[in-house]
C-alpha cells in the first residue's frame, strides 16, 4: 500500500478517539508521513502548515470559522469524522482499515493528476522540438467600464461552441453549482491562483458550469477577491492557461474592479471594449482610454512587459503597430470597440 504523495496528516478530535487514532496512523503508515492531534480549534488555527489531508471530528470541524470551513471544503482534502454513516464522511465506528483505504484512494488521484500534468508537458515540449507547437487558447477580455448586468450575454454573441467565460466582473451571484459543490465562483479560483497551485487548471474545469454549449465560471461576490492577486499572479494563471490549450477561447468578462492597472490590458491577445450610445459619460471614458492606450503603445513602448510576459503574449497584438481603434487589425481582431445597445437588439451583425 503506496501513500506516495501523503507527507502530512492533520487530525483534529478533542476525545480519546483522535489519540488513539494517531497510533494507529502512525503505526500502520510510513514513518515519512507526518501526523499530528489537535484537540482545540485555537491549536489547529495557530499550526501555519499546510497538510496534504485533514481529518476533522464533525464537531470539531462546526467550531471553525466559516470561511476556514470554505477554505477546507474547496481544497477538497479534508476527511469529516462522524458518529454515524453518512456519505462522503468516515464513521468512527468503523474499522479504521477502511480510513486506510481512503487515505490509499487519494494518493492514488493525486499521483494520477501529476502523471496527467507530466504527459502534457511532455507532449508540448515533444511538440516545440519537432517545431509543432501545442495549439494555444485564445484569451479574449470584454471590458465594461462600468457595471454591465448583462455582460455575460454580451459575450456569448462572440463566442463558441465549447468556449469558457470567466466572470471578472465587479458583482456576483451564488446560483451556480459545480463540481466544487453550490457556489463556486472567481473567488474560489483566485485562492489557487495566489497559491500558484500547479494544478489549477484541474480545479478550474472542476468549477466551471456548463450552461447551453459554452461553460461558465461566475464572478466572485465582491471583486476585493480579484483585487487581492498581483499583476503578475495573473501573469502566471493566464500563462497556464494558454499553455494548457485546452480550450479555444477563454473570455475573461471584466469590469472596473479588474482593471486597477492599464497595463494588465497586455495580457490579452484581444480586447473588446464596451460602450454605450445612451451613456454619454461612459461614451467619452471610451474615446479617452483609446487615446492613452495608443499613446502608452507607441510612444512609450513595452519592452519591459513583454520580457515579463514573453511566454503569454502572441505576436500580432494592439501593442505592436497603430491600428484604427474602432477598425479590425489586418488578420486579427486586437481590440474591438462595441455599443452594448447594438449586440443586445442583435442589430450589430
Amino acid at each position: 500500500m503506496r501513500f506516495s504523495d501523503i507527507h502530512m496528516i492533520m487530525i483534529g478530535e478533542e476525545g480519546e478517539y483522535g489519540r488513539r487514532l494517531v497510533r494507529y496512523l502512525e503505526t500502520h503508515l510510513s514513518t515519512a508521513i507526518r501526523v499530528y492531534h489537535f484537540t482545540t480549534t485555537e491549536s489547529f488555527l495557530a499550526f501555519k502548515e499546510r497538510a496534504d489531508i485533514y481529518l476533522l471530528d464533525e464537531a470539531f470541524f462546526q467550531r471553525l470559522s466559516e470561511e476556514k470551513q470554505n477554505v477546507l471544503l474547496r481544497e477538497k482534502r479534508l476527511i469529516l469524522l462522524t458518529a454515524q454513516e453518512e456519505e462522503g464522511t468516515f464513521c468512527k465506528y468503523h474499522n479504521p482499515k477502511e480510513l486506510l483505504d481512503r487515505l490509499r484512494r487519494f494518493s492514488d488521484e493525486m499521483e494520477d493528476l501529476a502523471s496527467r500534468e507530466g504527459r502534457r508537458e511532455e507532449e508540448r515540449v515533444e511538440g516545440r522540438e519537432e517545431g509543432r507547437e501545442t495549439a494555444r487558447t485564445r484569451l479574449t477580455m470584454i471590458y465594461s467600464p462600468v457595471y454591465e448586468e448583462k455582460l455575460k450575454e454580451i459575450a456569448r454573441s462572440f463566442m463558441k461552441e465549447g468556449d469558457v467565460y470567466i466572470g471578472a466582473e465587479d458583482l456576483g451571484y451564488k446560483e451556480n453549482i459545480s463540481a466544487y459543490g453550490q457556489g463556486s465562483d472567481m473567488g474560489d479560483l483566485c485562492y489557487y491562483i495566489h497559491l500558484r497551485e500547479e494544478h489549477v487548471m484541474d480545479m478550474m474545469r472542476d468549477m466551471l458550469v456548463r450552461e447551453e454549449d459554452i461553460e461558465v465560471l461566475h464572478p466572485p461576490d465582491m471583486y476585493f477577491y480579484l483585487r487581492e492577486l498581483t499583476k503578475e499572479d495573473y501573469i502566471w494563471f493566464f500563462d497556464k492557461v494558454r499553455k494548457e490549450g485546452t480550450y479555444r477561447e477563454v473570455f475573461w468578462g471584466a469590469g472596473m474592479g479588474f482593471v486597477s492597472d492599464l497595463d494588465i490590458l497586455r495580457c490579452f491577445d484581444r480586447i473588446i471594449l464596451l460602450d454605450s450610445r445612451e451613456n454619454i459619460r461612459l461614451n467619452l471614458f471610451c474615446d479617452r482610454l483609446e487615446k492613452v492606450l495608443n499613446l502608452r503603445s507607441f510612444h512609450q513602448g513595452a519592452a519591459e512587459q513583454k520580457e515579463q510576459c514573453q511566454e503569454s503574449f502572441h505576436q500580432n497584438t494592439l501593442w505592436q503597430e497603430p491600428v484604427d481603434s474602432r477598425r479590425e487589425a489586418p488578420g486579427q481582431e486586437s481590440w474591438k470597440r462595441v455599443y452594448r445597445e447594438d449586440i443586445l437588439n442583435g442589430t450589430a451583425w
